[in-house]
């Protein structure tokens, strides 16, 4: 949403929280607006971005006004079709055209605008005290910083894919992310063979599997508090000495020379390989969050990243029913 529409769209919402009679203030991005009325908080984000509304789904707020502590409700105004909330309220352009009309016809009428956010939740009272209202993020407990793939994927929506009633486990499971690259040449008989070539992958640290893994997506932060961190099985030596060994059969090439002696016609074939010592492999373990879901005598697995249902566990220790 660029910056101009963000702002129009604020003070059209504004106008409506203050008639149906909340005390609006602005607060600091991305956010754009705290409310309250009576013991009822709300916090406003205008964006199209899904991970900025992810973020704002997925976290807790507290308004604190004088002694009172309150629990937040979250409105979400976008024009973004495609992104989907589970913990918020969200408004589309028919929502947002219904209530700024209703908001101007309160006003001429000298009314206050019904505005229905549901029922707010309970208030709580803080020991520190503020005079004006600051909306304050309520800190997850978080667990060990290692590098790897967001969760996108609630464990609410991961039940819904997997179709099951039951309980979700986070857990990591670690990967080899590695890079290759190969150097050297050899000439035969006035033939000159290069060996150059790079390349890069990812390989299940549990079960040798390759993987496709979102590169520009991982990222260095703190996993979810109560994930479970998959130990790896497969060690580094091993996975580098995989990698040189399928590089070389990559690269190997067959020549096949003709020549003649005397009378006769002679072939001869000579097998070229890169020098083993000439391909350097860099290494790093990141991690892969799946949602792994019970319900009865069933366990379905669900990528936490992308959503997808997993067709083969990425953990062997894990049998799909």
């Amino acid at each position: 949403m660029e910056s101009g529409t963000r702002e129009k769209a604020r003070n059209v919402l504004k106008r409506i929280l203050e008639a149906a009679s909340f005390a609006v203030a602005e607060v600091d991005d991305p956010l754009v607006l705290s409310g309250i009325r009576g013991d009822t908080a709300l916090l406003v984000l205008c964006s199209d971005d899904p991970e900025t509304i992810r973020k704002f789904d997925s976290m807790n707020y507290r308004l604190r006004t004088g002694d009172d502590d309150l629990v937040c409700r979250k409105l979400l105004f976008t024009l973004n079709p495609a992104v989907q909330t589970e913990d918020c309220m969200r408004w589309g352009a028919d929502e947002f055209t219904l209530y700024a009309g209703r908001a101007a016809l309160a006003k001429v009428l000298g009314q206050t605008l019904v505005l229905d956010i549901g029922r707010p939740p309970p208030a709580t009272r803080g020991e520190s005290v503020e005079d004006a209202p600051t909306a304050v993020e309520e800190e997850p407990e978080a667990g060990p910083e290692l590098p790897h793939l967001p969760v996108r994927i609630t464990e609410k929506r991961a039940c819904g894919i997997a179709g099951l009633h039951g309980s979700a486990k986070c857990r990591f499971i670690p990967c080899w992310n590695y890079r290759y690259v190969s150097t050297g040449e050899r000439e035969v008989k006035d033939r000159l063979v290069s060996f150059d070539a790079e390349g890069a992958g990812s390989i299940n640290a549990i079960n040798g599997m390759k993987m496709e893994i979102d590169q520009g997506s991982i990222e260095r932060e703190p996993v979810p508090f109560g994930s479970e961190i998959v130990p790896a099985r497969l060690v580094r030596e091993d996975v580098e000495g995989q990698i040189v060994r399928e590089v070389i059969d990559r690269l190997t090439q067959r020549l096949r020379f003709r020549y003649e002696k005397g009378d006769a016609i002679f072939y001869e074939e000579k097998t070229l390989k890169p020098d083993r010592n000439n391909i350097k492999v860099d290494l790093e373990i990141i991690y892969v969050p799946v949602w792994q879901v019970r319900g009865g005598s069933r366990i379905v697995e669900v990528n936490a990243f992308t959503g997808e249902v997993l067709s083969m566990p990425m953990d062997e220790g894990v049998e799909l029913l």
